[in-house]
């Protein structure tokens, strides 16, 4: 059932960022007068097929990865699907501006729905963690700017932030241009402005655990135990559902996150807890059990947390014409760092490893969808953010390809030769094989993993 559902919601995802895609090269071909012949979401036979009462064939067919939207006089000369005295409704006889509009308006609308979806989520809201910093790892970016547990981050360069993952979007922005930036934090009854320097921070640390990792920052949350296995080491050494882990090896614990780390790097090493619970404060010793995981040696003591209280919960959300300009602005936002991931991957600054394919989108698309309307919206305008911008890449074949070539055109005053034509798009065609296949590689070792 797992599977269906993840299925399921993948062929609605793709189907409606086909859909909006294919329909902003549809609805901008009629309007600068193009015959449109065809309107298809997905390639292969055809599953469902209509004619409209505007002439146009639509279809919903087989293979849900792709769409076409098939307009008359596409190639220069071939005009059969254009009735006589129509000759001026095939594309190839639209001057060059035209024709980079319906070039152009996939894209565009994959942009326009992402800001509608991020608009939409603002109204309804965003849960999210409160910026409460819980650990300040040492010889770190944030231990040198002065951060300290239980501040409240509220502003990253300039911008106010009401969750932590706000926060995280701030300083991975600011991480990918290698710069110094301002962070406003709350603590001890007292506002402070501090200036945390990322210039160190490399490309391959903007992965998962960014904040934790590169910047040494973790949130607040309390350790409570609310599951322990039986006869696992955190059993057998007295820890009971309900008890709160104070310290760790004399340190003060306010953060899972830390907790966790520590105890997956001491496989077989034991650890020095103090613990409270309903018989007052103790002391106990905890050692992991040695598991491998990802062909690495973990430790695990068979505990499950508390999930995060009520209290260090967030809902971000604005009134209708405050969400129009969050919408725009986070659309903004997430399009720039897209965009600089993309770069980095291709300089090698980045792990080409983040890059998904269609199974990595599927197991997304399940897990949003599980996990509600607002994640799934999320999900939505983030993939389709990253199908406009690679629709744009001058990769002959993608709109980006058309546009180059429509743009020599208008500079030459003439098309490009149809020898040359193909041969650009055999690269292209090549090119995007290759990026698919690894794409598909990526996925897989990920599920082998």
């Amino acid at each position: 059932m797992d599977i269906l559902f993840t299925l399921a919601m993948f062929v609605v995802a793709i189907g409606v960022l086909i859909t909006v895609h294919e329909y902003g090269h549809f609805w901008v071909a009629r309007r600068v007068g193009v015959k449109v012949i065809k309107f298809s979401v997905g390639f292969g036979p055809a599953l469902l097929s209509w004619k409209g009462k505007d002439g146009v064939q639509y279809a919903v067919s087989a293979l849900p990865l792709g769409g076409y939207v098939k307009m008359a006089g596409e190639v220069p000369g071939e005009e059969s699907d254009l009735a006589p005295g129509e000759q001026h409704r095939a594309y190839s006889r639209k001057p060059v501006p035209h024709r980079m509009s319906v070039a152009a308006a996939g894209p565009v609308m994959n942009f326009l729905f992402a800001a509608l979806a991020f608009v939409v989520v603002y109204l309804i809201g965003v849960q999210g963690v409160v910026p409460q910093v819980g650990y300040v790892a040492e010889e770190t970016p944030a231990a040198e700017a002065g951060l300290r547990p239980g501040d409240r981050i509220t502003a990253v360069d300039g911008s106010p932030v009401q969750s932590w993952q706000e926060a995280r979007v701030g300083l991975m922005s600011a991480a990918m241009g290698s710069e110094e930036v301002p962070v406003t934090v709350a603590g001890d009854g007292a506002s402070r402005q501090l200036r945390l320097d990322l210039s160190h921070i490399g490309g391959e640390n903007l992965q998962r655990g960014f904040l934790y990792r590169s910047i040494g920052l973790a949130p607040y949350q309390p350790v409570i135990a609310d599951e322990v296995e039986e006869d696992s080491p955190a059993s057998l050494a007295g820890l009971r559902p309900g008890d709160r882990i104070m310290e760790l090896e004399g340190e003060p614990l306010a953060s899972w996150m830390r907790f966790l780390d520590r105890v997956r790097a001491s496989p077989g090493e034991p650890l020095s807890l103090t613990v409270e619970g309903e018989a007052g404060q103790r002391r106990l010793t905890i050692t992991p059990e040695r598991v491998v995981e990802e062909g690495e040696p973990i430790g695990r003591i068979g505990m499950r947390p508390e999930p995060l209280p009520d209290d260090l919960r967030v809902t971000v959300r604005y009134g209708p014409v405050a969400a129009v300009g969050q919408g725009l602005a986070k659309t903004g936002e997430m399009l720039w760092l897209t965009v600089e991931m993309l770069g980095r991957m291709i300089t090698g600054s980045v792990s080409s490893d983040n890059l998904g394919g269609p199974i990595a989108i599927a197991q997304f698309a399940g897990q949003s969808a599980e996990a509600g309307l607002v994640p799934f919206l999320w999900f939505l305008a983030m993939i389709s953010l990253s199908l406009g911008f690679l629709n744009l890449l001058p990769i002959p074949v993608l709109d980006g390809g058309h546009l180059l070539f429509q743009a020599v055109e208008g500079l030459r005053g003439r098309p490009l030769s149809d020898e040359t034509m193909v041969r650009w798009q055999q690269v292209g065609i090549a090119l995007l094989l290759a990026i698919m296949a690894f794409a598909f590689y990526n996925d897989i070792q990920r599920l082998f993993q």
